[in-house]
């Protein structure tokens, strides 16, 4: 047989692909497997791989879940009625690695609802560490008002556009309340001026602007930590975002409405993209909450 034929080569990189590592898309448990592999339920998994294509495969890991990370590896298929056996390419749980591994520069990104303290956290750990770290400011359409503090660029809708047209924008997101649509973003000039300067950006984030930030800078490249409200419950801890919002005296009652129906979509988005969370922790003590971080993010325990 002619293994320079278009046909064998074309088999030859389908097997090739196979050990390219990727995400879960979906998966199920084959509660009766065909005879020849055993009794046991057999769970099989929609993979896509990293060029793109998608292959059905078994996986291996206790609880894979939507998103998740996977690397193939051979195992034992089956024994034949001959005595030969089998094997076949499955998908395990990619190991875990440090960002600094991967790369020398990354950015630290806090995820949450409104009111569970990103920016007050984020304001502290760069004071605290301010020789390691930055804060990236935030482009956003809205006008400016009090409690800002200097962590907004505001530009207006037309110039948001250009920049986005441009490219100069690399994650962004909408944000409505009420009757107002407001628009929010990261500059990559922001981003790459930290880094030129040899520090670490420190990024605010939601759902999109993380999503935004990890697509365009590669997963590796985010140290990601998901922040949520003390509580044992999602009712305790909406209960504990609504105190937060009205003590601050920023917004009206409608805004603040607006704001505890984006933060149940917020607290669901933890469970359905843990890919995306390299860490979660809850926001009780500022103190020490900052001080734990410090010592999970690589290079800052002695700051």
């Amino acid at each position: 047989m002619n293994n320079s034929a278009p046909i064998v080569q074309r088999a030859q990189k389908r097997e090739r692909d196979k050990f390219l590592p990727g995400t879960v898309v979906s998966f199920t448990t084959l509660s009766h497997p065909p005879a020849r592999f055993g009794p046991r339920p057999r769970m099989v998994g929609l993979v896509e791989l990293q060029n793109g294509r998608r292959v059905l495969a078994p996986l291996v890991m206790d609880a894979p879940y939507i998103g998740q990370t996977v690397r193939p590896r051979m195992r034992l298929s089956h024994v034949t009625h001959e005595g030969l056996r089998v094997y076949e390419v499955a998908y395990d749980e990619a190991p875990q690695v440090a960002v600094t591994e991967a790369f020398s520069r990354y950015l630290l990104a806090f995820t949450g609802p409104s009111g569970v303290g990103k920016s007050t956290i984020t304001k502290m750990l760069a004071h605290a560490c301010s020789d390691y770290v930055a804060k990236v400011p935030i482009l956003t359409t809205r006008a400016p008002k009090p409690g800002d503090d200097g962590e907004y660029l505001y530009t207006t809708s037309a110039e948001f556009d250009r920049l986005k047209k441009t490219g100069k924008i690399v994650a962004m997101t909408d944000i409505s309340f009420s009757s107002e649509d407001w628009r929010y973003g990261y500059r990559a000039a922001d981003i790459e001026e930290i880094w030129s300067a040899s520090k670490i950006p420190v990024v605010v984030t939601e759902m999109e602007l993380l999503q935004g930030l990890a697509h365009h800078y590669g997963r590796r490249a985010v140290l990601s930590f998901g922040l949520l409200p003390p509580g044992k419950s999602k009712r305790a801890r909406l209960s504990q975002l609504l105190h937060r919002l009205r003590s601050r005296g920023r917004e009206s009652e409608a805004h603040i409405r607006d704001r505890l129906k984006n933060a149940e979509r917020d607290l669901a988005f933890f469970g359905e993209r843990k890919d995306l969370f390299d860490h979660m922790v809850v926001n009780e003590d500022l103190s020490a909450l900052v001080a734990s971080l410090k010592e999970k993010v690589p290079g800052l325990s002695g700051a």
